[in-house]
């Protein structure tokens, strides 16, 4: 991604961890800006498309879990659950080891969805990766590796 980077911002020292930070910053503010105009494209709110993520990645998981992953109530969470069980992305199922336990799971239809998503997403990244050197595609690669967070 090539373009004008924006300068640091009052308060953050010049350093190259600083200038690393703030290109990863820019790429990733992009990056996601690209990704949303096609995540509207799925018909769900950018929250309710983040819970089903973490449901069909990590779950099936209760609903205090998945408040916990997205930094949210449980409360939000439950309303988020509502309408996807609506619209048949997710259904609740009882714990076999503790009936009081109820879990959120993605169903076909659901998964469906996000593989849709993500599909369109990897189309939209791909053209930029293939304009690399097999060395700078190994370094891209690193980079992620590297910077990539742990999983909850």
């Amino acid at each position: 991604m090539t373009g004008h980077l924006p300068t640091l911002p009052a308060g953050v020292a010049r350093s190259p961890v600083s200038e690393a930070a703030n290109r990863v910053h820019s790429m990733a503010i992009h990056t996601l800006r690209t990704a949303a105009v096609d995540d509207r494209r799925l018909g769900l709110t950018p929250e309710r498309l983040s819970l089903l993520s973490v449901v069909v990645y990590a779950g099936p998981l209760p609903v205090g879990q998945i408040a916990e992953i997205e930094g949210i109530s449980a409360a939000a969470v439950s309303r988020s659950v509502t309408a996807l069980e609506r619209l048949a992305l997710v259904t609740k199922v009882r714990s076999t080891s503790d009936a009081r336990v109820v879990a959120v799971a993605a169903t076909t239809k659901g998964r469906q969805l996000l593989d849709r998503g993500r599909r369109q997403r990897l189309r939209n990244l791909i053209p930029m990766l293939t304009t690399l050197s097999p060395t700078e595609l190994r370094t891209v690669t690193r980079a992620c590796e590297l910077l990539d967070p742990p999983r909850h």
